[in-house]
């Protein structure tokens, strides 16, 4: 069996409490577990004996509804102790959908841990190389886990069926180059290419993508957001800042209840990415006869890490410089010091928050990497002369959804 000291060390690595059964599917020790968790298999011993017998003849094998995932890992073939990682949160839980013991148990601990199903399934695939000395890829994970899942399984099937329909309907697709304009438009950042792309009339029609119409319209911004950012990556923005904005894009679609809106939200999302490109394009312009690249790369690493403490130390390790060599060359270019600017990108993004989100300044503090709130605010009144609470009064605008406020959040 794996020892207590790798398994405690994986909760930290997995981000999931883990616990170990015997072969009579009695809980012999649990690791990062919550009094919570461990009822939680208390109540559904029947849970226990399918993550038991699933994984005896596939290990790793994992589970799960919209509300908890669980894995559990075990010697291929033996009839021993078996590992099982979670329950974790897999997000879009009804609790009212749940028992009465379900619901306290999803309300008091789903509010707090979120899976990150990447890190779980690396996890997963490390504990049964460790129990089994198995080398499984995530390839081979999915494939031996993906027959439990009715949607894998039966899609072929439903191909078949959307494509008959589709065709006693006379069904046609948008055009494809009508997309393929759009696209160009973005990576050129010419906004009248987009408004005469959007404007034209074409025979075919947007796929429907889920039964529920406000869900299939999403589904569709969503597609649209995502080529778009890319679209601005090859217009030369950044890719962590194009992927920042497509973040916090999608999780303001998500929050839109209504079909009209959904579609206004998607065609500005697509002139927020113009509007990245525009920037770039213009900060290129302005920087690329003076700029060194090895400053470029220092700016990259500080915006990508801005929500954590940033010494000249790990940006120097990162780049593989001389610490000093690198704070030289910066404040020679940049006529600042890199301190000076980090503190000056952090007090940037913190405007960015005080003004379009609803964050308490506690949260923001400690989201940019400051060790408190009185040391974020002492920063922020050296730079713009005012608290942060009396910045958030005077330039505060709520939660609008207009996205080029939103694209602020993501400026450089």
């Amino acid at each position: 069996m794996i020892s207590s000291f790798v398994l405690s060390q994986m909760v930290g690595l997995i981000h999931a409490p883990i616990f170990v059964f015997d072969k009579n599917e009695k809980l012999r020790t649990s690791y990062g577990a919550r009094p919570e968790e461990i009822q939680f298999f208390e109540k559904n011993k029947m849970i226990v004996r399918i993550l038991n017998t699933k994984s005896k003849d596939e290990s790793p094998f994992i589970v799960g509804d919209r509300a908890i995932v669980l894995a559990s890992v075990s010697a291929i073939g033996g009839a021993g102790d078996f590992v099982v990682v979670g329950p974790v949160a897999a997000g879009g839980m009804n609790p009212c959908d749940y028992p009465a013991f379900e619901r306290r148990f999803h309300m008091k601990y789903f509010g707090m841990v979120r899976i990150k199903m990447d890190e779980m399934v690396t996890g997963l695939i490390m504990l049964h190389y460790l129990l089994n000395g198995e080398q499984v890829t995530k390839a081979q994970f999915w494939e031996t886990n993906q027959k439990y899942f009715s949607s894998v399984t039966s899609y072929k099937k439903d191909l078949v069926q959307d494509d008959f329909e589709r065709n006693e309907d006379s069904f046609l697709h948008n055009p494809y180059d009508e997309e393929l304009r759009e696209l160009e438009s973005i990576e050129n950042a010419d906004r009248k290419a987009l408004a005469e792309s959007i404007s034209e009339t074409y025979e075919g029609r947007i796929g429907i993508l889920a039964d529920d119409p406000l869900r299939s319209g999403k589904n569709v911004a969503i597609g649209n957001i995502t080529l778009a950012s890319r679209a601005a990556i090859r217009g030369g923005v950044s890719p962590e800042k194009s992927f920042s904005l497509t973040d916090s894009l999608i999780r303001k679609l998500e929050k839109i209840d209504n079909i009209p809106e959904v579609e206004a939200f998607k065609r500005e999302a697509q002139y927020a990415f113009i509007g990245l490109v525009e920037q770039e394009k213009k900060a290129g312009a302005e920087k690329a006869r003076t700029e060194n690249p090895v400053i470029r790369r220092v700016k990259n690493y500080i915006y990508s890490h801005l929500n954590s403490p940033i010494e000249v130390s790990e940006i120097a390790e990162a780049l593989e410089l001389n610490p000093d060599y690198l704070s030289h060359l910066f404040s020679t270019q940049e006529k600042l010091t890199i301190t000076d600017y980090i503190r000056k990108e952090k007090v940037r993004r913190g405007e960015n928050l005080l003004r379009y989100s609803e964050y308490k300044i506690r949260e923001i503090s400690y989201y940019l990497g400051f060790c408190s709130q009185s040391h974020f605010s002492r920063v922020f009144k050296a730079v713009n002369g005012m608290t942060p609470n009396q910045y958030r009064k005077k330039y505060g605008t709520g939660t609008d959804w207009k996205i080029q406020k939103e694209s602020a959040l993501h400026s450089a």
